[in-house]
């Protein structure tokens, strides 16, 4: 099974149809943008979206009306070959997605995230890592098979703390991984900030890539896992 994710800059590098195209080439299982904006993605019967930013408005510093031309800006889209079998509930849904799918490995959940969408700034980093925190303890106590999945503008390599919000952000996020008994497998991936996080069974089984590197699309790279059936 091959789960891939993105931050594609709600497509400015790119227009719509340029990402998309791009996009298309690649045989996903599940596919998780951030930053997103409505795509049409053929290899994908099903999309789910988060609830989108309000138009027309400031909403959290931004006018992304203004901002992105009259697009819609989504902060977590999930495309899928599959139906989901079921929705969780998330504290904000026009950052967070929540949805289970029966799959190969079983029924398993992807938790769709942002943390840090205004990077370090204050309140917005602190909500949003407690939201996460807070949704997947939840989640976790109904499924323990949780993938999280999104860009934590967080790098978990030794030396690269400047590529990551702060240390308190990431030893918070360390401490949910070791409580959820979840590993980040793509890590070790240098300079990067988007990740894959998977049921510490599976990752023995586990392959990790980049699929795009960073200023193709967007500023941020683009990861794909394969995940063998145990």
């Amino acid at each position: 099974m091959k789960i891939a994710t993105l931050n594609i800059d709600w497509a400015r590098k790119k227009n719509s149809s340029g990402t998309a195209e791009f996009l298309n080439q690649f045989d996903f299982d599940f596919l998780i943008l951030t930053e997103a904006i409505d795509l049409d993605l053929q290899n994908f019967p099903y999309q789910y979206l988060c609830s989108p930013i309000p138009e027309n408005t400031v909403y959290e510093n931004l006018n992304y009306s203004e901002y992105l031309k009259g697009e819609k800006a989504f902060r977590t889209v999930l495309y899928s070959k599959i139906p989901y079998s079921k929705k969780y509930a998330v504290t904000d849904e026009k950052t967070n997605l929540a949805l289970e799918f029966e799959t190969e490995l079983g029924k398993i959940v992807f938790y769709c995230t942002i943390i840090g969408t205004w990077f370090n700034r204050k309140p917005f980093v602190d909500i949003e890592l407690q939201n996460t925190i807070h949704d997947c303890r939840k989640i976790y106590a109904e499924n323990k098979n949780i993938f999280i999945v999104g860009d934590f503008n967080t790098s978990f390599r030794k030396g690269e703390e400047q590529f990551s919000i702060n240390l308190k952000t990431t030893e918070a996020l360390k401490n949910l991984f070791e409580e959820l008994n979840i590993i980040p497998v793509t890590s070790e991936i240098k300079e990067n900030i988007d990740h894959i996080i998977i049921p510490k069974v599976f990752s023995p089984n586990t392959e990790f890539r980049i699929f795009v590197d960073k200023n193709v699309v967007s500023d941020h790279k683009g990861i794909s896992i394969s995940v063998k059936k145990i």
